[in-house]
């Protein structure tokens, strides 16, 4: 990582720095902790050597750090440099190895660092060790006699983008950082002020608002505005891609000269990425057509990388960390323990970030997924099939193995993970491709048994639930605390963080850092209208009775609602029920489905145009949290129930640990994790405050106090057993010169 003093105008790197990342012949299924041992096993130097070479660029003294893990023979005549490669081959293949440009290019810079250190008559080549069966090749590395030039203008580059930041940050300091529409709607001041604070006072600080009150303007103007008095760089984190365009709109409305970037999955950006067979980083010799471009698209992005050879991501990432303003991306490249971005939020950035959370409340539930996780019976019969005849005969004994150990209640999972470490080398030598293959799912489960499965205290328990062995974190807050305290503040927002202190909880966040605020709607209360009907019951036990009921309300609501209405489920399978008896005379249907893209949910939220359509879609999902629909394009919502997950031992587990640990178990567990997705989907009705619409809440249990409790308090709830006639008279007094019109 790039180390820079602006005082002292110095920059130090290493080797590796200006190498690039990438470059590795073939894959192989290894730990983390394996792969490091086994580069520790094919590299053993009969001596070391560091070397410090300096170069004064445009007034900047470049100091290039060189630390030589090959053998180092120095004689007086010359000096031999060898650096050792492993590789995922065997030896009938070891010739064949393409030679990355990324580690010739960390040879060359052996050479041209040993040249300028006045080490005699420097020579160098690769070894290439397979560790698949130990043989060897030898690959000489002639010097460049361009390297030095090359090596010139990629400091330079850095030292180019370096100063045109420096240039930029003090002109930040004399932005005029207003609100970019005409007037602030009432609380928007409010979270301007309270995000501008979070930055100051470096706090974590929790943002409740209702849904449609627009609380991006607000949250970037505050933002914005201690950042540039701080030189901090501001990460907008989303939990779906859909949200993101609301962002860079409103960055265009700021009318600032503000460089911004996207950082997509690295999968998405780079084809070789997706491969594991990217080496172009370090190629990166130009972000002045960036920096000039200030708001960067993926287009430009993609065009660049493409002129200097270099891997998309790896040019979103260093635009972001060295010239960005703003970059937005996904939030497990700020909070995730594994994928963070280091350049940005890892030490010896070349600055601190204040994290903006939108959709704050899906970050407990996103970490508790990183330290979770299940082997079942189908995955290891899907390994068995996958390997059959004598070469799988390892593979089918140790998938069986830990078959045999997730039934054990105490299995010894880094032993087991070690058997996988042993037998990937084999698996290497059949020349199978990693993604898709069983037996990669399989390895990684077994890593994160041995990751987590000991670790001390009740957040992580292990257990068999009858067909599989778990692996279930019910509290991530020892992922999150960590990431959470390396960046400069976080600005969380959601309209559902309904108690904050126990979102703070989860996510690990000291309560001498934390600070929250509720705001209220600013709409008019009577353009509203929260309707339970009561008359029905969408419990498990009562589903099937209750089906034909339930359809036939359904109806009656839809067909009472003049305009678009959007129905929501506590599941597919709730969803497929209930569509195969409501009728919906007339209207167009939109349903979801399972395997919908992110790019066919979001069409399919613009389709919700005109008049007279039903959405049909599950709460908790992107249709019901994240997308916006067109403006004004839904008249009603009606919530099918209130969504608690459904019963089994998991939710046992989480329960009980609530329970000991904050006394409100079953609140805790289902309650407020149900209504989360029931107040998220209520929030696509009224967005404005000229916008009017109902929410129908169908089920009985809405009106108990514990149900109500996460009620909003604009909520004014109305239980009928007649809902449709409800909805037609909300709606005909918007029509005939009733309170509405």
């Amino acid at each position: 990582m790039l180390r820079w003093s602006d005082e002292t105008r110095t920059l130090e790197l290493s080797v590796r720095d200006l190498a690039g990342r990438g470059g590795g012949t073939g894959q192989i299924a290894l730990s983390r902790g394996a792969r490091a041992r086994l580069g520790m096993a094919v590299h053993q130097p009969a001596d070391e050597a560091s070397w410090r070479h300096v170069e004064l660029v445009d007034g900047w003294h470049c100091v290039v750090n060189a630390r030589v893990d090959g053998l180092v023979e120095e004689l007086d005549d010359y000096t031999v440099i060898e650096e050792i490669k492993s590789v995922a081959v065997p030896e009938r293949a070891l010739d064949d190895v393409a030679i990355p440009a990324s580690w010739t290019r960390q040879v060359q810079a052996y050479l041209h660092v040993a040249e300028g250190c006045r080490r005699p008559g420097p020579v160098a080549h690769l070894r290439l060790v397979s560790i698949i069966d130990g043989s060897q090749r030898v690959v000489p590395v002639p010097r460049a006699p361009g390297f030095g030039e090359w090596l010139h203008r990629w400091l330079a580059a850095r030292v180019r983008a370096r100063e045109q930041w420096i240039a930029h940050a003090a002109g930040r300091q004399r932005w005029a950082i207003s609100f970019p529409f005409d007037e602030l709607r009432p609380g928007q001041a409010e979270l301007l002020e309270a995000s501008e604070s979070a930055l100051h006072r470096a706090t974590v600080m929790a943002l409740e608002a209702p849904t449609g009150l627009g609380k991006t303007a607000p949250v970037l103007v505050g933002a914005l505005r201690a950042a540039v008095a701080q030189d901090l760089g501001l990460f907008w984190a989303t939990a779906r891609t859909t949200q993101r365009w609301i962002v860079e709109r409103t960055l265009e409305a700021l009318d600032l000269p503000l460089r911004t970037v996207v950082v997509e999955a690295r999968a998405q950006a780079c084809a070789a990425c997706a491969r594991g067979e990217c080496e172009g980083s370090a190629e990166i010799v130009d972000l002045s057509r960036l920096a000039e471009a200030g708001r960067v698209p993926r287009e430009l992005v993609q065009a660049e990388a493409a002129r200097q050879g270099a891997c998309p991501w790896a040019l979103a990432v260093e635009f972001a960390a060295q010239l960005a303003d703003v970059v937005i991306g996904d939030l497990n490249y700020a909070f995730d323990p594994d994928s963070y971005l280091r350049p940005l939020f890892g030490k010896g950035a070349a600055r601190r970030w204040a994290v903006l959370l939108d959709e704050a409340h899906q970050l407990p539930e996103r970490a508790r997924d990183w330290a979770s996780t299940r082997i079942d019976d189908a995955l290891v019969d899907r390994v068995i099939a996958a390997y059959p005849g004598a070469d799988g005969a390892a593979f089918r004994d140790l998938a069986e193995a830990t078959r045999a150990a997730a039934m054990d209640d105490s299995p010894a999972w880094p032993d087991l993970l070690a058997s996988f470490d042993e037998i990937a080398v084999t698996h290497a030598r059949l020349g199978r491709p990693v993604e898709g293959d069983p037996w990669f799912e399989l390895a990684r489960g077994v890593q994160r048994f041995a990751t987590y499965a000991d670790r001390d205290g009740e957040e992580v328990v292990v257990f068999h639930d009858g067909q599989a062995r778990v692996l279930f974190c019910r509290d991530p807050s020892f992922l999150l605390a960590a990431r959470i305290e390396a960046v400069a503040a976080v600005v969380a927002m959601s309209a559902t963080l309904e108690p904050p202190w126990f979102w703070r909880a989860r996510c690990g966040v000291e309560e001498s850092r934390f600070a929250s605020l509720r705001l209220p709607s600013g709409f008019p209360a009577q353009n509203r209208a929260t309707i339970i009907a009561r008359s029905v019951s969408t419990a498990y036990r009562d589903r099937a009775a209750e089906a034909g009921r339930i359809a036939a309300l359904l109806d009656d609501c839809v067909a009472a609602v003049p305009g678009n209405v959007a129905l929501f489920f506590g599941s597919f399978e709730q969803m497929d029920a209930l569509l195969s008896q409501a009728k919906l005379a007339g209207r167009d249907r939109l349903v979801q489905r399972r395997d919908m893209s992110h790019h066919d949910r979001a069409d399919l939220a613009a389709s919700m145009t005109g008049r007279d359509k039903v959405l049909c879609a599950v709460l908790g999902g992107a249709l019901a949290e994240s997308i916006d629909l067109p403006p004004g394009a839904l008249d009603a919502a009606i919530i099918v129930g209130p969504a608690l997950p459904p019963p089994g031992l998991e939710q046992s587990l989480l329960q009980d640990y609530y329970e000991r640990r904050f006394s409100d178990g079953f609140g805790l567990a289902s309650i407020h994790a149900g209504m989360t997705r029931v107040v998220q989907a209520a929030g696509r009705v009224v967005r404005g405050p000229a916008d009017r619409g109902a929410v129908v809440l169908v089920c009985r249990r809405f009106q108990q106090h514990a149900f109500q409790a996460y009620f909003p308090p604009e909520w004014v709830p109305v239980p009928t057993s007649r809902p449709a006639t409800e909805l037609a008279a909300f709606f005909a007094s918007f029509t005939k010169g009733g309170v509405g019109a």
